[in-house]
């Protein structure tokens, strides 16, 4: 069984997501390209302060305000194409920048856990402005004792993989 993701190169994501939308696409019924105003309407929460914790030599920078939406209300909306009741535990949503990087969470750990509850997708605003090199789109996981790794800045989609 092969579980490797394919290559995406910059050519082959959806044109401008990351720049003016972000996507919620993958193995779902109703793939979304959600905009500021989108995200906003999804239940957008503030965070006072998020700071990037690195694995190996710790924080990075100063903690700044974000707003963001939970990814999980984002994938419920985009709806899963589950065709058997537990579908869900063969599933994992990739999250992925312009350029490549990615993170992974699996369903339980988005829909079950106190991690999943923290997993946001930001975007630069007014009350949370994210610099140019890290947005107009980022996704945050709060509740990770390092948040670094999987920081998305300039994230561009968050795709659903049904694993086997």
């Amino acid at each position: 069984m092969n579980l490797a993701l394919p290559a995406r190169t910059a050519s082959s994501l959806p044109d401008r997501a990351g720049f003016d939308h972000v996507a919620i696409d993958g193995w779902v019924q109703q793939p979304l390209q959600l905009d500021e105003a989108a995200l906003e309407s999804h239940g957008a929460i503030n965070v006072p302060g998020f700071l990037v914790v690195c694995t190996l030599d710790g924080p990075h920078g100063k903690q700044r305000p974000l707003r963001g939406v939970p990814l999980s209300r984002l994938v419920q909306a985009a709806q899963p194409a589950f065709e058997q009741r537990t579908d869900f535990k063969r599933v994992a949503i990739v999250a992925e920048s312009r350029e490549g990087y990615r993170a992974l969470f699996s369903w339980n750990e988005l829909f079950n856990t106190e991690v999943g509850d923290g997993v946001l997708v930001a975007w630069d605003c007014p009350q949370a402005p994210l610099a140019e090199s890290m947005g107009p789109f980022a996704l945050v996981s709060l509740r990770d004792r390092a948040t670094g790794p999987r920081y998305v800045q300039r994230l561009a989609r968050a795709e659903v993989h049904k694993l086997w």
